[in-house]
C-alpha cells in the first residue's frame, strides 16, 4: 500500500508558511522515512533525504545559504536542485568527485499553502491532483494540521463518515450556522453513492419532519482526500480533509477550507495560533479519558470536549488505539461510505500488485468539477439527484 501511494500520488509534506528563505530546514517524516525540506535563497523549495550522504549527519542542522544546504559536519554542499556542488574535504578532483555523490532528492510543488512531494521511483511524477483549491488565491482558503497518534486510515474513515456528524458534533453545529439544525429526526443518513474516476461521491440524505430532506454531498478522492460540504446552501466551496501517514501509528490530519468565488470569511473554528497544531488535541491521556470534562457534560455539552469541534474527532480516534482491529467491528447501514473507502483502496492495491496502474490513479481522467460539494434542504428528490 505504501509503495502504491508513493508511486502514484503527490504527498502533502509541510505547510508552506513554515519554510523561510535561507531559514531553518524542516525535518519531515513520511511513510516511516526521514526527510528535510528547506526554502532556498531564491524562494524555491528543496526536499532531500535527511541524512547527509557522507556520514549521515542530519541536514536539518545544515546552513541554508546561497540556494543550498551546507552540512555543518564537513561542509559538503548541496544546491536546491539536488546537485552536490562542494566537497571541501576532497583534496583533489573535487568537481569530478561531486558528480558521484549519491544525494537523494525529490520533486516538489507548492499549492494550496502546502509543500507537496513525489516519493516514487523513476523520472516522471504523476499528474498533480486537481483538487478544488488548486489555483485559488491565498485569501480564498485557510489550511492547518495536527499530529495525531493513530493509523492514517482511521482519519480517512472518520472524514467520510457522515453519520457521526449529528451525534458527535451536535454541541458545535448550532453555533456554525448552515442549512439545518441536526436533531433526532436526521441523525441517520441514507447514502446514495456514485463511483467516479477519482473514487466516489455520495449524497447523505436525512429526512426532516416537514417532508423535506437535508442533503449533503461528500467526495472521496483517492487516496485520502475527503471533499466535504460546508453546510451553507449556495456557497461555492467546502473543506478538504486528509490524513497523511507519518508512519504506521501517526498521522498529520490536515484541513483546508476554501471558497471558490471569493475571499474566505473565517469562523472561530478556523482561527489558530499555530497552523502546525490545530485543532487542539484532547487535553489528557487514556488514564483520564483524554481529558473529557464530565462537568461540562452535566451542563449540556454532549461530548465533554469543549476545546473545538475537531478535538472531538481526535478524542475518538485516539480512543480506538493506534491501529484498529477491523475484524472486531459490527457495521451497519450508516457505514456505507467508509466501506466504499476500503473497497477503493483494496481494489487499487490489488491492481498495483498486479503491475498495473490503479484505475483510480489515472489522473488525466478526473474532472475536478465532479467533486465539488453542495448541501441544502430540498423538497424534490429529483432536484438534488440532478446536482449529484
Amino acid at each position: 500500500m505504501g509503495k502504491m501511494l508513493k508511486q502514484h500520488w503527490w504527498i502533502p509534506a509541510a505547510l508552506s508558511d513554515k519554510l523561510e528563505a535561507d531559514g531553518k530546514p524542516l525535518r519531515v517524516r513520511l511513510f516511516g522515512e526521514d526527510y528535510v525540506a528547506f526554502r532556498a535563497t531564491s524562494g524555491k523549495v528543496g526536499f532531500f533525504d535527511e541524512a547527509c550522504p557522507h556520514r549521515r549527519a542530519s541536514l536539518a542542522l545544515a546552513r541554508n545559504e546561497d540556494n543550498a544546504l551546507r552540512c555543518i559536519f564537513h561542509g559538503w554542499k548541496f544546491n536546491v536542485e539536488g546537485v552536490t556542488v562542494a566537497v571541501p574535504t576532497q583534496p583533489v578532483n573535487e568537481a569530478e568527485y561531486c558528480k558521484h555523490v549519491p544525494l537523494k532528492h525529490y520533486p516538489v510543488r507548492e499549492e494550496g499553502g502546502m509543500v507537496w512531494v513525489w516519493l516514487g521511483e523513476g523520472d516522471t511524477p504523476p499528474a498533480f491532483p486537481e483538487l478544488p483549491m488548486v489555483g485559488l488565491p491565498r485569501e480564498n482558503f485557510v489550511v492547518f494540521r495536527q499530529k495525531v497518534n493513530c493509523n492514517w486510515l482511521q482519519g480517512v474513515e472518520t472524514t467520510m463518515d457522515s453519520a457521526h456528524l449529528g451525534v458527535l458534533h451536535q454541541s458545535w453545529l448550532g453555533g456554525l450556522g448552515g442549512d439545518v439544525t441536526f436533531s433526532s429526526v436526521n441523525m441517520a443518513p441514507v447514502y446514495h453513492l456514485q463511483q467516479k474516476p477519482f473514487g466516489f461521491r455520495y449524497a447523505a440524505v436525512r429526512a426532516l419532519e416537514n417532508g423535506q430532506s437535508y442533503v449533503r454531498t461528500n467526495s472521496f478522492v483517492m487516496p485520502w482526500y475527503g471533499v466535504i460540504a460546508t453546510g451553507n446552501a449556495g456557497t461555492q466551496g467546502g473543506s478538504v480533509f486528509f490524513s497523511v501517514p507519518i508512519d504506521d501509528e501517526n498521522i498529520y490530519y490536515y484541513q483546508l477550507t476554501y471558497r471558490a468565488d471569493g475571499p474566505l470569511t473565517l469562523n472561530h473554528t478556523l482561527v489558530h495560533d499555530d497552523a502546525d497544531s490545530w485543532p487542539p488535541l484532547p487535553p489528557g491521556g487514556a488514564d483520564d479519558n483524554w481529558g473529557q470534562d464530565r462537568e461540562a457534560m452535566k451542563n449540556g455539552h454532549f461530548t465533554g470536549f469543549t476545546q473545538m469541534l475537531g478535538t472531538e474527532d481526535f478524542a475518538v480516534l485516539l480512543s480506538m488505539g493506534k491501529i484498529v482491529d477491523r475484524t472486531q467491528e459490527y457495521l451497519g447501514a450508516g457505514d456505507g461510505a467508509l466501506l466504499s473507502v476500503r473497497r477503493c483502496l483494496l481494489k487499487s492495491v490489488r491492481e498495483f500488485m498486479g503491475n498495473s496502474v490503479p484505475k483510480l490513479a489515472c489522473h488525466d481522467d478526473i474532472d475536478r468539477r465532479t467533486m465539488e460539494p453542495f448541501s441544502g434542504v430540498f423538497k424534490d428528490e429529483a432536484e438534488w439527484r440532478s446536482l449529484l
